[in-house]
């Protein structure tokens, strides 16, 4: 059990740009160090623990998407990752923001930036340590990501969205809000909040959306609004 040529004695993470290659190859370097029973090295190649350090890899690193451990000639252990990309953004209480991936999984700190870069969550209810963590089902913030993106045909292109208890609310460029329940089927509020910039006496006010303050689409077929004062 302790032949050298079994011996895993080189640890490489491909990759050119892999943010935290040294961490990641220190945490495997502890995991292959030991003894099952005093007897057997971690590091043995038939033997090393592969699943717990791929679970491990994952727990301490949010950034990581995948993991997949192989070995090359008994000796060298790859460790084959792939790294979340930037979706959006997730900012709490204090200022703190988040990078968010696709689905919506917290994975990162975001740096500050100077201008709308990526579109911002938040939420009434902030996050405790939410790295490591979603920020809402996963089925859910697809369906927000996707009513999101289908309003650009509407021609309104939102910076953020505040999750509430009950409702979100959909930040402007100019300020303003679109609020809309929680439980409503976005397909309908999308149909509705259409129909009515469609509206003549809507759509000949020039800039109505950058005026408003609220456009609140929360009562069943009734839409409310009042302009900036």
């Amino acid at each position: 059990s302790r032949y050298k040529l079994i011996l895993i004695s080189e640890i490489i993470v491909p990759g050119e740009e892999i943010i935290d290659r040294d961490k990641i190859i220190s945490t495997v370097q502890n995991e292959l160090s030991g003894y099952y029973l005093w007897v057997i090295p971690h590091n043995n190649a038939l033997f090393y623990p592969k699943r717990d350090i791929e679970g491990i890899l994952l727990s301490e690193f949010p950034r990581l998407e995948s993991v997949n451990l192989n070995l090359d000639n008994f000796r060298t252990l790859y460790i084959n990752i792939d790294e979340r990309e930037p979706f959006a953004m997730y900012c709490g209480a204090e200022s703190d923001c988040y990078f968010l991936d696709k689905d919506g999984f917290i994975f990162a700190i975001a740096p500050s930036f100077t201008g709308a870069v990526y579109f911002v969550y938040t939420a009434e209810d902030t996050i405790e340590k939410p790295l490591g963590r979603r920020l809402r089902p996963i089925e859910e913030f697809e369906r927000l990501s996707k009513f999101t993106e289908s309003l650009a045909a509407l021609n309104i292109h939102p910076t953020g969205l505040k999750i509430g208890d009950n409702e979100y609310s959909l930040l402007l460029p100019s300020g303003g809000e679109i609020l809309w329940r929680q439980n409503s089927d976005t397909d309908l509020v999308y149909a509705n909040l259409a129909a009515f910039l469609a509206t003549e006496s809507i759509r000949v006010q020039t800039d109505f959306l950058d005026r408003i303050s609220h456009l609140d689409l929360r009562t069943e077929n009734k839409v409310f609004w009042d302009f900036n004062k």
